[in-house]
């Protein structure tokens, strides 16, 4: 179930957005773990994060181009 509705969300707001509404999940495991299990938040952590979030955000921003003929 949670594959199909993955497609389904690519297919009606794209690739990118869905990506980025996908962000949602990781980075609610690491509130809460933070928040509920008392783990440290390490610059190591925060590093991580930040990577994903710009690597997410570079590639929904990429422009496609057309291929070539």
């Amino acid at each position: 179930m949670p594959v199909l509705l993955v497609m389904m969300a690519i297919e009606r707001i794209g690739a990118g957005m869905t990506a980025q509404a996908g962000m949602v999940g990781p980075m609610s495991t690491i509130l809460m773990g933070v928040l509920v299990l008392g783990e440290p938040f390490t610059a190591w952590l925060a590093a991580g994060t930040a990577l994903v979030i710009a690597g997410i955000y570079i590639f929904s921003r990429a422009v496609r181009q057309p291929p070539a003929a």
